[in-house]
């Protein structure tokens, strides 16, 4: 237990030069974070109190592309469910999602990027066998618009399959991530400070959409290091072995922690 949160922590610490204008090899692609909280919906206690981090790069793996019109680039992320407060079987569930991904930049100004097109293919899965395996496969596009200095929109499609067990489902999209996804960020013109939410609308089941938000403040005035976060998840896509069980647990929860901001606002509100 206590190896893997060293080790992601330590990423976090090597990846965070990747946060610069000029991207290596290896840098961020989504937010990478470590946060502890408490649920809304019950009663903080040992049980219900958690903590989640989640580790994201991007490999661009095809340099003969760069300074084209577009980037093309491998990735993966891992979001991983921690009950960190439990003295034994700390992880309870990791969602891994590696993908291929295309990304193209439209228009700069004094602040960067003004709006771009990211288009990719991912496979998210559990890890898990059998009836406990969850599974996502899909292709989507996703548009990011920044308004002047100091307000991005984002707007993402998603289309494909998912699978519970050894079944092919659609439920894991109508009921547990959707289609759809949208995001508002409000930042300074520095990105010192920023101010997001999302929102992942559902078809069917007992919500209406995954919500999310956070507030950030970057620890450095001059550099683009950690911030600390404090962030609100709402929903069922944090956990993929939770969705179609009986007794759904629906995550309801506020969490404090840091983390490591990719350099592009479109990156950071990506679902």
């Amino acid at each position: 237990m206590e190896k893997r949160l060293l080790l992601a922590l330590a990423l976090l610490l090597t990846l965070a030069g990747g946060a610069s204008a000029q991207e290596p090899m290896l840098s961020i692609f989504k937010e990478n974070y470590v946060a502890a909280g408490v649920p809304l919906n019950a009663k903080p206690d040992w049980d219900t109190n958690d903590a989640s981090f989640q580790i994201s790069v991007r490999f661009n793996a095809f340099p003969q592309f760069e300074g084209g019109k577009w980037d093309i680039f491998l990735g993966y992320s891992q979001l991983t469910v921690w009950d960190a407060f439990r003295p034994s079987n700390p992880f309870r569930s990791s969602i891994y999602a590696p993908g291929l991904y295309l990304y193209r930049a439209f228009g700069r100004d004094a602040y960067g990027v003004k709006s771009d097109l990211l288009i990719g293919a991912e496979h998210r899965s559990n890890g898990f066998a059998s009836h406990d395996s969850r599974s996502l496969n899909f292709g989507f596009v996703a548009y990011t618009h920044r308004f002047g200095g100091c307000f991005t929109a984002q707007a993402a499609a998603r289309f494909g399959v998912g699978s519970i067990g050894n079944d092919i489902s659609l439920e894991m999209f109508d009921r547990y991530q959707g289609y759809l996804h949208f995001a508002l960020c409000l930042h300074s013109r520095d990105r010192r400070f920023l101010a997001s939410v999302s929102a992942d609308p559902l078809f069917r089941g007992d919500i209406p959409a995954n919500l999310g938000a956070e507030l950030a403040l970057r620890l450095s005035r001059t550099s683009d290091w950690f911030y600390l976060v404090a962030r609100y998840h709402y929903g069922y896509d944090e956990n993929q072995l939770d969705s179609a069980t009986p007794g759904v647990f629906l995550k309801h929860m506020v969490r404090f922690g840091l983390a490591v901001q990719p350099s592009l606002l479109s990156h950071k509100l990506f679902f």
